[in-house]
């Protein structure tokens, strides 16, 4: 119990301030990982670095295409809906047969971006949507952090037994929390997870 302190007086920040930054199991060996990100609508420079197996994706390289082609027939009138998933560039022209006459025609088909994600379970990134390096089952609930920084917030919000708030103007990270973190009766587990995910 020497570890409980009497008054949380951690930052007023939201989730998103940790969301930088996400340690995640390599897709290729299983180790720890770092994903980063500029939480911007240019994605080029986000990516996945593994420091034991040197593997590295770009979110970019999973985008892909999907090659619409939808209207009629300029010779018999029927309908034409061609798609063609999967393609990792723009389509600019596809060449198409009518089922119906036969006829010949180039098209110009809408291209539709999409993006491919891991099939993993669990708590994820939200970039490539690998498991997090820190999450544990702590009695059927999944306790998660994205990383170091915000896993040891967690850890000072959980040890403390005055929590509160820190600003009136908007909701806080640590005040999301799910309620079975919150829950004075779970502290001492939650501190002891926590410390268990901080020896990895």
């Amino acid at each position: 119990m020497d570890d409980i302190i009497l008054r949380y007086s951690g930052p007023a920040t939201v989730r998103r301030s940790y969301m930088n930054e996400f340690l995640v199991h390599c897709p290729k060996c299983g180790h720890l990982a770092t994903v980063t990100t500029s939480q911007s609508y240019d994605t080029s420079k986000d990516k996945l670095i593994c420091q034991t197996c040197n593997h590295v994706e770009k979110r970019n390289d999973h985008t892909r295409y999907k090659a619409v082609v939808k209207r009629n027939c300029d010779n018999c009138g029927q309908s034409i809906d061609v798609t063609i998933p999967n393609n990792k560039e723009k389509v600019e022209e596809l060449t198409l047969p009518c089922a119906n006459c036969g006829q010949v025609r180039t098209y110009k088909p809408r291209n539709d971006a999409y993006r491919l994600i891991y099939n993993s379970i669990g708590a994820c990134d939200p970039i490539f949507h690998l498991p997090l390096w820190f999450q544990i089952d702590i009695k059927g609930d999944t306790f998660w952090a994205y990383n170091r920084l915000h896993l040891v917030e967690i850890r000072s919000y959980v040890t403390a037994k005055l929590r509160e708030r820190q600003t009136t103007t908007h909701t806080t990270m640590v005040e999301c929390l799910p309620n079975f973190i919150k829950a004075a009766k779970n502290r001492m587990i939650i501190i002891k997870a926590i410390d268990k995910l901080l020896k990895k």
